[in-house]
């Protein structure tokens, strides 16, 4: 029994920055989406991923009929050279340092890539962020996240999610941060 479940969760992961992923895309969208809204003090009720994407998911959030759009944060040059280095078993596997003009940079290229209409309405269209980078702990992000503001035309909230960390005992299991929009 536990040899299966070690099978079944070795053959849906990844082996770098894996904490969200899954190799079913909607389950993974779906059970990232469920633990960062919840973490951040949504109510999410009848939570389900769409055949048609944007958005990939639909539910009642705070009682309000909402899309949801599930994607990740993730450095990629570093990325692609770790994974490739840990398929070799090779070392070099990296970590990008990220600053904060690297992460609020990239934020903004993420809203801005999917603040867009959606073929169905809602009273509300929420993008959950997801990232598993080592140097994105929750006191760094915290600080970036100071005073920053991100324009939005049809997002009406945004949230990114870190990965467990226990520093958040009592808090929650997962550092979550809603971010501050402006229309």
């Amino acid at each position: 029994m536990i040899e299966n479940l070690k099978r079944l969760i070795l053959g849906n992961t990844r082996p770098w920055n894996g904490f969200w992923f899954w190799r079913d895309k909607q389950v993974g969208e779906r059970g990232a989406a469920q633990k960062i809204l919840q973490e951040a003090n949504f109510k999410v009720e009848r939570l389900v991923s769409r055949e048609r994407d944007p958005p990939d998911c639909e539910a009642m959030l705070d009682g309000k009929w909402s899309g949801i759009e599930v994607t990740e944060l993730v450095h990629k040059r570093t990325f692609q050279q770790s994974i490739t280095a840990v398929l070799q078993r090779a070392t070099g596997a990296v970590h990008f340092v990220w600053e904060r003009d690297d992460l609020l940079e990239e934020l903004r290229r993420i809203l801005k890539k999917k603040d867009k209409e959606p073929e169905d309405p809602y009273q509300r269209y929420v993008l959950v962020i997801h990232t598993d980078e080592m140097y994105l702990d929750r006191e760094r992000v915290d600080g970036f996240l100071q005073e920053a503001t991100f324009n939005t035309n049809v997002i009406t909230d945004a949230v990114l999610g870190l990965s467990y960390h226990p520093s958040c005992n009592g808090d929650g299991q997962y550092p979550v941060f809603r971010l501050n929009l402006a229309a």
